[in-house]
């Protein structure tokens, strides 16, 4: 930190300088291995062709558990995932995640298993070109490469940072912030022919040397636990030698600068053609620590590389442990008509037996936008466990699709390693062809001590705009308890919301008896999901409630709250959170749509987090939304009346103020209007004084 030897200060640099780069790679075709030449020109540009002996060299090289176009490694060497003592970690203040679970189900806290960033991450990219390969692309198409919205360039479908906004919800921003280009102490083929990956450390060590004097390293520990989690070093040219020299991997590394570890980094290749699969699976490792996922196909970002420019979404089950949709948890006990969108949320059912390592999984997917390229849609379904760290072989994954096709049959364990498996329409469950599941009719899916799972789900639908299912198989005879009370209740007026049926009006039901409690909540304009973080007065509830204030988060169910007063159990917001639209209604997130506010609770602190959709609202609007808990017979529901405060400019020297923005309000110090700016933006005539402006 502070002044080079050279008289450059780091605190001092104009950011506006930086440059921003993109990781590229030709197009991937997936084809035959009868096409392996092709394969092998098209993705990699090894020359025009291969000779027969080259081909049966390549050929071997699928065969070995790897993808051919990027590592994790650590020490130097090549692992499946990064061992417990590298795991990327984040310090969110949010350990604990909320879970949303079926309205019969009171709800938990749910503990992330990766690295769980949230909001703004702040990334840094290094580049370095070579004496024999410089700088093959602009500046500016680099930099909209990284972070500009719509990004298209070589039919990429949007940039670096548009990816991750979109499987996140919008809920990870991360903007990349570029130094170079840094000129390479030796040529390109220097490095490549190192053993190992000799060449990739030493040139590692060669950039940050060098950009020590010009980077604060301190600014990309964005949680501000001693280390960073994002560093990328893109180098000029073309990867030449899988698992040697500069081949694009994730790596690890024990440098220390200015008061931070640089412990994980990413280095990719640009050949000088756009596209964004490797850079995004990349951060994957360098940023959540997930794992490459091997014999698992098409399915995620993290397992086949199956499209360059419009990379496969990050698969549901990452993306409910990272809290960007919510889990849905499912006991044997359940018996429950679900509704369900593509991508809204990841059901989950833990093995009794192992319930914090073992489980099946499974999300509503279709093939659009990001999922495009799959060859079908339905129920998807993945067996995981935790135990098992990453995906090291055919017969031992840590994350596996459970294929729909293997009804009846044995095994379902997938032989085949990249480019298969890649997808297949068979692989869904759904109506016509794969329309249920239990262990009678799946005998090769057994927990790995092969237990039977006792899941069973039937009547799976036809994909369309949602998809239903029957939990427990037998939701036309739905039982519930006669004694508990119901909650008016509504599973219909929100776009997201679920089918899940209450109980039944009985004669021994008992009247909820509904308690208010009012909040005004003033939110600045934002336009990067900034919130307003407000007490939700835990001890009151729980004396209103009739239990102390630890047991809220495990006893308590939590609704949504329509304009009408009915309660909705589905929540679309983060974990135990909703979004509403301009009438308080529960709508999903979506920024081309209608959701404006979110309240995003956490039972555990009794705590809200409250925010307003980026570009969708303006100074002056106001909006109430409300949400409930429900124990017993009793019901607490929190009304939000949420306005969205006026900028004000202080005007202190009426001189200097003179031209601002046309029909301003102007006020005195003591509150009384005064005058508005002309249409020329010119103010009144004021004698000298202290002002408040009103910004239109």
């Amino acid at each position: 930190m502070g002044t080079s030897k050279n008289g450059f200060d780091k605190k001092k640099f104009n950011r506006n300088t930086l440059h921003p780069i993109r990781f590229p790679l030709p197009f991937f075709i997936r084809n035959s291995i009868f096409f392996l030449n092709n394969i092998f020109y098209n993705r990699f540009g090894f020359g025009s062709r291969f000779s027969m002996k080259k081909n049966v060299l390549f050929l071997c090289l699928l065969l070995l558990p790897t993808m051919l176009f990027a590592d994790i490694v650590y020490q130097g060497k090549r692992v499946q995932a990064w061992p417990e003592e590298a795991r990327p970690t984040f310090n969110n203040q949010r350990a604990d995640k909320p879970s949303f679970l079926l309205a019969q189900i009171p709800v938990t806290q749910n503990k992330s298993h990766y690295a769980a960033p949230k909001g703004k991450i702040y990334s840094l990219t290094l580049l370095v070109d070579f004496p024999d390969k410089v700088a093959p692309v602009s500046i500016g198409d680099v930099k909209d490469w990284l972070n500009k919205e719509g990004f298209n360039k070589d039919g990429c479908n949007g940039s670096v940072r548009d990816y991750y906004l979109d499987v996140s919800n919008g809920q990870l921003d991360i903007e990349n912030e570029v130094f170079g280009w840094y000129r390479a102490k030796h040529p390109k083929s220097w490095y490549e022919n190192l053993q190992g990956y000799t060449g990739s450390d030493s040139l590692m060590k060669e950039v940050f040397n060098y950009f020590d004097p010009l980077v604060d390293f301190s600014r990309y520990d964005n949680d501000k636990d001693g280390t960073t989690e994002a560093i990328n070093i893109v180098y000029a040219g073309a990867g030449e030698t899988w698992g040697q020299g500069l081949w694009p991997h994730s790596g690890w590394s024990s440098e220390k600068r200015d008061g931070v570890k640089l412990t994980h980094h990413q280095m990719t290749d640009m050949p000088g053609k756009f596209s964004i699969y490797v850079f995004v699976h990349e951060s994957g490792h360098m940023i959540f620590g997930w794992p490459d996922l091997y014999w698992y196909g098409d399915y995620c970002t993290m397992g086949n590389r199956a499209h360059d420019l419009n990379p496969v979404a990050i698969n549901d089950f990452y993306r409910a442990d990272q809290g960007w949709i919510p889990f849905v948890d499912v006991t044997s006990n359940d018996v429950s008509l679900e509704t369900t969108k593509p991508g809204e949320v990841c059901y989950r059912y833990k093995n009794p037996a192992r319930p914090d390592k073992e489980g099946l999984v499974w999300s509503y997917v279709q093939n659009k936008g990001r999922n495009s390229i799959l060859k079908g849609s339905g129920l998807l379904m993945q067996h995981y466990d935790f135990s098992i760290e990453g995906n090291s072989a055919s017969d031992k994954l840590g994350l596996r699709i459970v294929h729909a096709s293997a009804a009846g049959k044995s095994s379902d364990n997938v032989k085949d390693q990249w480019p298969n498996p890649g997808s297949d329409a068979s692989t869904f469950f759904k109506s016509g062809t794969y329309s249920e599941f239990s262990d009678d009719k799946y005998p090769a899916i057994r927990w790995y001590n092969g237990a039977k799972t006792g899941l069973k789900i039937t009547d799976i639908g036809t994909p369309g705009e949602t998809l239903t299912f029957c939990v427990g198989g037998n939701c036309s005879a739905q039982e519930s308890s006669s004694s508990s009370a119901v909650p008016k209740s509504s599973s219909s007026n929100a776009s997201s919301s679920s089918s899940i049926q209450n109980p039944p009006s009985s004669s021994s039901q008992v009247e909820i008896k509904i308690q208010k409690i009012a909040f005004d909540v003033a939110l600045k304009l934002d336009n990067n999901y900034g919130y307003a973080s407000l007490d939700l007065k835990g001890d009151d509830v729980a004396k209103i409630l009739g239990i102390s204030k630890s047991e809220i988060a495990s006893k308590v169910k939590f609704y949504g709250v329509e304009p009408d007063g009915t309660l909705n159990s589905r929540t679309t917001g983060e974990g135990t959170g909703h979004w509403f639209d301009k009438d308080g209604k529960i709508v999903a997130w979506d920024p081309n749509g209608t959701s404006m506010i979110y309240s995003n609770v956490d039972l555990t602190t009794m705590t809200t987090k409250i925010g307003h959709m980026p570009n969708k609202v303006k100074a002056g609007d106001s909006f109430v939304i409300k949400q409930a808990l429900v124990y017993g017979s009793k019901q607490v529901t929190f009304e939000f009346t949420v306005t969205i405060e006026q900028k004000t400019i202080k005007i202190v020297n009426v001189r200097k103020a003179k031209i601002g923005k046309p029909g301003n309000m102007i006020f005195n110090a003591l509150g009384k209007p005064v005058g508005v700016r002309n249409a020329n933006g010119t103010l009144p005539d004021l004698p000298k004084g202290i002002y408040v402006e009103m910004v239109k």
